[in-house]
């Protein structure tokens, strides 16, 4: 009979060895009870952590730093000395094009017309001083001659004078694109190639609609390729796009860099943003200490042995962490191992207390 009365014990106290299922714990009559959980814990730890958005994106030359290129007048490209993503420097050559035959003639009647009005005034200024011309006639001379110079420096202006001419990069820059073809004619005004101010580029981060309203110009993001994220480039949202881009479907967040902070960040390439939304302060701790059921999130603090459920709000989700807001008592454990056996008011037993993650470094 007293065999047949320890055997439950005996079963029990093996099951809870192999981690199988609740503890024995003692009662004040030196018996067991089969009520008492032991459990594990740490210290509650509040701290404040960024609020932060995972986004990606692509690298773009930035359009504010962008040059096309063109022809002053009327031409035909006979040399082109770069190739598209060509880093060029100030006073490089980049293509060359000789003058349209109409270009050339309308230079040289320029040029004749001036000189046709300058021995016109002398003549009518040897009239005049002779009495035989009016102060009319002289003025009209003087008129004639201000605009043949003034036609001539327009002509002078584009180049017209020359019948081929370099065109050479205004500054240091990426060649991003080259739209005209050696022996192509062109009108005055059509772009040869588009030059990006080297290392000016702009970060366009794709956010889903839904959480657009979180995000705000200024807000800070840090910047890594996607294949090497240990690297990272900080700068700060600069604008909103105020359309779902067809492509990918979300809306774009931008983000500009100049040559100084873009430190390897080059166009085409695939980043992964990370926009800090805000500072958040919460009760730090690991994932498996947080419950849900259908009242929501909660956990389990110890108090005078006993297990007291703590409703909570989940505000931050952090690697193997959560950040939550909620009435947590800074003194009592909190457990950690062991939570999905309790109820409120049960018995537990800890066996240990260790410090609880605190995820990324915050302000405490």
């Amino acid at each position: 009979m007293e065999r047949n009365r320890l055997l439950p014990i005996i079963v029990a106290m093996g099951m809870y060895a192999m981690g199988l299922g609740p503890a024995l714990a003692d009662d004040d009559s030196g018996g067991y009870t089969s009520t008492t959980v032991f459990v594990q814990t740490v210290k509650p730890v509040e701290k404040t952590l960024p609020h932060e958005m995972i986004t990606y994106g692509t690298v773009i030359p930035d359009v504010g730093s962008t040059v096309h290129m063109v022809l002053p007048r009327p031409g035909q490209v006979t040399k082109l000395a770069v190739s598209p993503g060509q880093e060029v420097h100030k006073g490089q050559n980049l293509f060359e094009f000789s003058t349209g035959a109409a270009a050339l003639l309308a230079y040289q009647q320029a040029a004749s017309t001036v000189t046709f009005a300058r021995a016109d005034l002398s003549r009518t200024q040897e009239l005049f001083k002779e009495r035989l011309a009016t102060k009319t006639q002289l003025a009209a001379s003087e008129k004639a001659l201000s605009d043949a110079e003034q036609a001539l420096q327009a002509q002078e202006k584009i180049g017209a004078g020359k019948a081929a001419q370099w065109v050479v990069s205004p500054g240091d820059a990426v060649v991003t694109e080259v739209t005209a073809k050696v022996g192509e004619r062109m009108d005055q005004g059509g772009a040869v190639l588009q030059l990006a101010q080297r290392g000016a580029v702009e970060v366009d981060l794709g956010v889903e609609p839904e959480q657009l309203s979180e995000v705000h110009p200024g807000m800070p993001v840090a910047l890594s390729s996607v294949f090497a994220e240990q690297h990272s480039v900080s700068g700060k949202i600069s604008g909103l796009h105020g359309m779902i881009d067809p492509q990918t479907r979300l809306v774009d967040a931008v983000v500009r860099l100049d040559g100084s902070t873009a430190n390897g960040l080059l166009p085409g390439m695939q980043v992964k943003g990370v926009i800090t939304l805000a500072m958040v302060k919460s009760w730090v701790m690991p994932r498996q200490a947080v419950l849900t059921d259908g009242g929501g999130a909660y956990v389990f603090q110890i108090s005078d042995g006993k297990a007291v459920r703590v409703p909570v709000k989940i505000v931050l989700d952090m690697d193997d962490i959560y950040g939550v807001q909620g009435q947590l008592d800074p003194k009592a454990a909190l457990v950690t191992t062991g939570n999905y056996e309790l109820s409120d008011g049960q018995l537990v037993r800890n066996t240990d207390i260790t410090q609880a993650p605190t995820g990324k470094a915050g302000a405490e």
